[in-house]
């Protein structure tokens, strides 16, 4: 992006190039003295130049000119300057530099240098000043602000720097540690941390902070995008925050969090380039992030077409020799107990072939509720007595415990009722018998909780992240859990549920040590009759 538009460029090139003329005696003499008719023609000079300044030196290294808007930007006066000698006028950190180059100016040289001064950045042109013997009696020097210059140029260095790394890079940890590393050299002590969003946005956590610690105000910012500058939470060590959320689809995807010590200040300009940098990491990182996920996914799909296959081959195995057998003259068998187990068969064929279909239709968004006024305690209790066959031939136990009182839903009772008996299913299927199975409604509030509690097989941390996924059906070692099925179960109960306007949630304390399921509900109805369910 220029920094200087053509027409002042070329003012700025004219009188570089009149100052060049007047160094070599091209011009009138008077130019060139250091008199009243001389400084005004260098005060001049230095009304022209946006954000720049002209200073000139004499012999005994005194400023006897110093003048233009870029005095002010660094924050000094000509005050501050003329009739001070280099010494007296300049901070030390700028005094030896200075100094050098006045020096070989008033040797007769010619200098161009680019420097940086209260936080500027400033290219300087400086030549001699000459009589007309050519004795150097003074030294000129014109500076221009060149800041906007640098911090693009600052900008690009950094950015393909950015890209060499995202390209070298073996993973989104690696991303996000070169991205830290740039943003500490853009902002200076700092420490990032980068997470990204599967479910609440207040429950996220970031260098040992859970967002919603700082307030819903600010996770409200950041769910509008904004990028949020704040202190550290209550009860947490003092520290400055900068919070960049990374949006897809309207909603934050993910958070990089940029921590520095208390009481730290942020130039507008070191964070926007942090924020892009973040941005762009983000980019790369959850594109990796998508390639494993379809990586998985196509594993998955795999997994679950053998599943299927399996589960569809031992019913038809059985309806396959059970048709031989009634077709086998003078056999002994019961026709009415080959056809009784045929049907058994095709029944679980049925609702093999039920979970495939449901599952195409909530992936392309074709379920629809049709929700109704419904009693929540009858709604269970349906799914329970459907239960019921299958507990008793595992020899389970299984008692429920509700409220008296009814508790009111708008919901679709034939959808409630599929979720409800996914969740008790699973606890049936996976627990030894014989077991105990407990199932208890309550009511919190405006929310109804439906908890299925067993103390069959329980879960890992490692399963119970994964649990609700499409086509989980495999253990910690990646071996397939006992009791087959094609791993939808529960993902078809997360959709529906959050259909209605809730969630579920699995917890265990461990393996062989039971699991919970609790799904809620909202006890008011919501609005939108006929919502489909999330994908």
């Amino acid at each position: 992006m220029p920094f200087m538009t053509q027409p002042v460029r070329s003012s700025l090139q004219e009188s570089l190039t009149a100052l060049t003329l007047a160094a070599r005696g091209s011009v009138a003499p008077a130019a060139l003295e250091c008199g009243d008719g001389g400084l005004a023609l260098y005060r001049a000079i230095a009304e022209q130049l946006p954000r720049g300044a002209v200073f000139v030196v004499d012999q005994t290294l005194r400023y006897v000119l110093a003048a233009g808007t870029g005095l002010n930007i660094s924050g000094f006066v000509p005050a501050d300057f003329e009739g001070r000698s280099l010494r007296e006028a300049l901070p030390s950190d700028l005094l030896t530099q200075h100094t050098e180059d006045y020096r070989a100016i008033l040797g007769g040289a010619s200098i161009v240098r680019e420097h940086q001064v209260g936080g500027h950045w400033y290219a300087s042109h400086g030549v001699p000043l000459a009589d007309e013997h050519g004795h150097v009696h003074a030294a000129l020097v014109v500076s221009y602000d060149i800041t906007e210059r640098k911090r693009a140029e600052t900008r690009l260095h950094l950015l393909d720097r950015l890209a060499g790394e995202i390209r070298a890079a073996a993973g989104p940890d690696d991303i996000a540690a070169a991205a830290c590393g740039l943003i500490a050299e853009v902002c200076g002590a700092v420490r990032c941390a980068v997470a990204r969003v599967h479910g609440e946005l207040g429950a996220v956590e970031l260098d040992g902070v859970v967002l919603a610690e700082f307030g819903a105000g600010v996770v409200a910012r950041l769910a509008r995008g904004e990028t949020v500058q704040t202190g550290a939470p209550p009860m947490t060590p003092a520290a400055a925050y900068v919070l960049v959320p990374h949006m897809a689809a309207g909603r934050p995807a993910g958070i990089t969090a940029i921590v520095a010590h208390a009481g730290r200040t942020w130039r507008a300009e070191d964070l926007a380039l942090a924020d892009e940098i973040a941005d762009r990491a983000w980019v790369h990182m959850d594109r990796l992030w998508l390639m494993d996920a379809l990586q998985e996914a196509d594993r998955c799909k795999d997994q679950f077409l053998a599943a299927l296959a399996q589960q569809l081959r031992s019913p038809l195995s059985v309806v396959r020799n059970s048709l031989a057998l009634l077709g086998r003259p003078g056999s002994a068998v019961m026709p009415e107990a080959v056809v009784a187990l045929m049907e058994r068969q095709f029944g679980h064929m049925n609702r093999l072939i039920e979970d495939v279909l449901d599952t195409s239709y909530i992936c392309y968004g074709q379920a629809q509720l049709k929700r109704h006024r419904l009693v929540l305690q009858e709604a269970v209790l349906a799914a329970v007595d459907a239960a019921r066959a299958l507990v008793s031939a595992r020899t389970h136990q299984l008692s429920v415990a509700m409220p008296r009182e009814p508790i009111m839903l708008s919901a679709d009772p034939t959808r409630l009722a599929q979720a409800f008996n996914g969740v008790l299913a699973n606890a049936i299927k996976y627990s030894r018998a014989p077991a105990r199975i407990l199932v208890e409604v309550e009511l919190h509030g405006a929310q109804a909780l439906v908890r299925v509690t067993d103390d069959g097989i329980g879960m890992s941390p490692r399963t119970l992240a994964r649990l609700f996924e499409l086509f989980t059906r495999v253990d910690d070692k990646g071996a397939p859990v006992p009791g087959g099925g094609l791993g939808v179960g529960l993902w078809i109960a997360r959709q529906l549920v959050e259909a209605h306007g809730g969630r579920i949630a699995a917890d265990s304390r461990g393996p062989d040590l039971g699991s919970t399921f609790t799904i809620t509900l909202p006890v008011e109805a919501g609005a939108g009759m006929n919502k489909p369910a999330n994908k």
